[in-house]
């Protein structure tokens, strides 16, 4: 399973010395309570940067554009080739960051999100059988998947550049991901034959766990891309002193 072709850009600059934006404060790396400020903070920006913040290198986030989705996966239950194109998902505005746990010294950190709601709505190709079923068409596609829950984590080095400063450099990153209730709704199934394919989308909907056991992870692989080239693309430009200041904490 892949995804691919995240409309974002990663650019190449010079070593930048830009300041965290007024919306997110920095927490001091001597905060007692800094994971709670990490919290505090994140929560406080995520109505400002899911617009997206062309001076930190930031898109628009929702609706998130994803040129491909794809599944391409064989098991006992649900064996499926699925490409939605086109990729359009709505519901990140509405994120809540519910922990963080940030160990400065090991440079490891893990975030908690919540997210009532994602809808997913593309062109979508699929080919192969659900449980004992065939499928197979191309159409639009609109899938819903309820109560995601999200656990991103990721390490670093510090990398010393050429004004003197020092940047995280990610190493390494992994997005655990779990979700609730998801709907589907693929139209033109079976070359438009209504009647199977409102019997699949049935079918699909009343197996929903078992569907959504293969999608699940591919949409967890395109969040945690988006995790990942938004925080490459702020810690290129914002130097780690700025992110987490050596400075005494100061009672919110």
């Amino acid at each position: 399973m892949a995804a691919s072709g995240l409309v974002l850009a990663s650019l190449v600059l010079v070593a930048s010395t830009l300041k965290l934006p007024s919306y997110t404060p920095a927490c001091s790396r001597n905060d007692p309570k800094l994971n709670e400020c990490v919290v505090r903070h994140g929560q406080q920006a995520i109505p400002q940067f899911i617009n997206g913040d062309p001076k930190y290198r930031v898109p628009q986030l929702d609706p998130l554009t994803i040129n491909q989705l794809s599944i391409r996966q064989g098991t006992n239950q649900v064996g499926i080739n699925l490409q939605v194109r086109d990729c359009k998902i709505y519901g990140l505005r509405h994120a809540q960051f519910i922990a963080a746990r940030t160990d400065l010294k090991k440079r490891h950190i893990e975030w908690d999100f919540k997210i009532p709601s994602v809808q997913i709505r593309g062109f979508y190709n699929i080919s192969g059988k659900v449980l004992i079923l065939p499928i197979s068409g191309s159409g639009k596609a609109n899938i819903t998947i309820n109560d995601l829950s999200i656990t991103y984590k990721y390490d670093w080095e510090l990398v010393k550049k050429g004004n003197g400063k020092h940047y995280m450099n990610f190493t390494n990153s992994e997005l655990l991901f779990d979700n609730g209730r998801a709907f589907f709704q693929l139209d033109n199934l079976f070359n438009g034959d209504k009647l199977l394919g409102d019997n699949m989308n049935y079918f699909l909907n009343e197996n929903w766990k078992e569907v959504t056991r293969e999608l699940g992870p591919a949409l967890g692989e395109a969040i945690g891309e988006v995790f990942r080239l938004l925080l490459t693309n702020i810690a290129d430009l914002v130097p780690y002193e700025y992110i987490y200041p050596d400075i005494p904490a100061t009672p919110e």
